[in-house]
């Protein structure tokens, strides 16, 4: 005869295997472990009480491109890495990211925008999260771009503070620069594409994607001193 604490038995064990797999299946998916999570994003672990929010910090892009205006605000997403990426895996120890995308001011048919510059901006627990996620970004780069599946060429010296890239020579490859680094528990990624002409040979292509860099990387340096001053506030 089945009694009321047998019941209550079986219950607890059917609870407790809900809870292993659920710590089994965030663990394949975010690398860590849910408890760690939780204890990083609560003081005195946590390094990013204070930081504004990621949203805010992506609107800090158009103080450094007034030229460019916003076509898509910052709104918050997941960051991961997915195909085309060579690596998948979701980050843990997030707490917000945001994204935001600037264009050319005028009105423009659908892939035609001149120039349009895009920023990636992730708040970790922990600045440890942060440099963790810097070296998973730059090994993924060095392959191919995680968004675009378009091979790249680190253009970034060893010596240099953040890591950029050019996508590698070839047919209709060009006019796009990426930055990657991270501040303290923020990680960041900006992209910068200006477009490239009608049926555009090598040279043109490698002037688009040396205009993207130079605009990249002065953008990625006033960016971050203005994040920098935002960490000491």
């Amino acid at each position: 005869m089945i009694r009321g604490v047998h019941v209550l038995a079986l219950a607890a064990i059917a609870l407790g295997g809900v809870a292993l797999r659920a710590t089994e299946v965030y663990t394949s998916r975010y690398q860590t472990l849910p408890a760690l999570d939780w204890l990083e994003s609560r003081p005195p672990l946590a390094q990013a009480t204070s930081m504004p929010a990621a949203g805010d910090l992506a609107r800090g892009l158009p103080r450094v491109l007034p030229l460019l205006v916003i076509e898509d605000d910052a709104h918050t997403r997941l960051p991961a890495f997915s195909p085309p990426a060579s690596v998948q895996r979701t980050m843990g120890g997030v707490r917000d990211a945001s994204r935001i995308r600037l264009g050319s001011p005028g009105t423009y048919v659908s892939g035609q925008v001149p120039i349009t510059a895009r920023l990636d901006v992730i708040v970790f627990n922990r600045q440890q999260r942060a440099a963790a996620w810097s070296e998973l970004m730059r090994h993924a780069m060095d392959i191919r771009d995680p968004e675009t599946g378009l091979a790249q060429v680190r253009v970034a010296g060893p010596d240099e503070r953040d890591a950029a890239w050019v996508p590698a020579p070839g047919p209709l490859q060009g006019g796009i620069a990426t930055v990657a680094g991270y501040r303290g528990p923020v990680g960041f990624v900006r992209q910068v594409s200006v477009r490239h002409g009608v049926d555009p040979d090598a040279a043109d292509l490698l002037d688009v994607s040396a205009r993207a860099e130079a605009l990249a990387r002065t953008a990625a340096a006033d960016w971050s001193s203005w994040l920098e001053h935002q960490l000491k506030m």
